[in-house]
């Protein structure tokens, strides 16, 4: 599987599909190496092969595709993720005034950075509350140096509390500053 198709196919399990291509706007007709939507989001992904063609060639495109959607006031966000060798960094530039640009580079048949290379694109994947062990507080008390945690222990008691057990403590602590300041 090249590395063009991995992340088709990585975009395509987190809920992508594929656009039917070439597609116009206006007179004008677009083919890209591939182009996916999400189903959740107003994303449109471009995807690129950099090892076939000319960076100019894919800066061209790109642009006039980004100006087309602008003229027709599209509200997705266009992304485009290339994939193969690095392009030169004015072209870059240029693509960056159009789109987010997530160079993916070349990849080995096995390289695991893809996945972090399109992490903004992919669906944020959360811990269940069940899976999760430890008491936050022993945590948090853990985390800090003996003097910090003297002040912080009667906050991390009143947080057990909830909201209003924090409101009291706090309104505690200022009480208490404020009458020293006074008397």
């Amino acid at each position: 599987m090249t590395p063009l198709e991995r992340a088709i196919s990585l975009l395509k399990s987190k809920g992508y599909r594929t656009v039917r291509q070439p597609f116009g706007i206006g007179t004008s007709t677009y083919s890209f190496d591939a182009v996916l939507t999400a189903e959740q989001s107003l994303d449109l992904v471009l995807l690129q092969d950099t090892t076939l063609g000319t960076g100019e060639r894919i800066r061209r495109e790109v642009v006039a595709f980004g100006r087309s959607l602008d003229v027709l006031g599209s509200r997705r966000t266009l992304t485009l993720i290339l994939v193969g060798q690095p392009l030169d960094r004015a072209i870059l530039e240029s693509l960056s005034q159009v789109c987010r640009v997530l160079p993916v580079g070349p990849l080995d048949a096995d390289d695991a950075r893809l996945r972090d290379r399109l992490a903004v694109l992919l669906p944020l994947e959360l811990p269940d509350a069940a899976d999760m062990q430890g008491d936050w507080s022993s945590e948090v008390r853990r985390r800090l140096s003996a003097e910090e945690a003297r002040a912080a222990n009667s906050y991390l008691a009143a947080a057990e509390q909830g909201e209003a057990g924090v409101r009291f403590e706090l309104r505690k602590r200022v009480e208490r500053a404020l009458s020293g300041a006074i008397a």
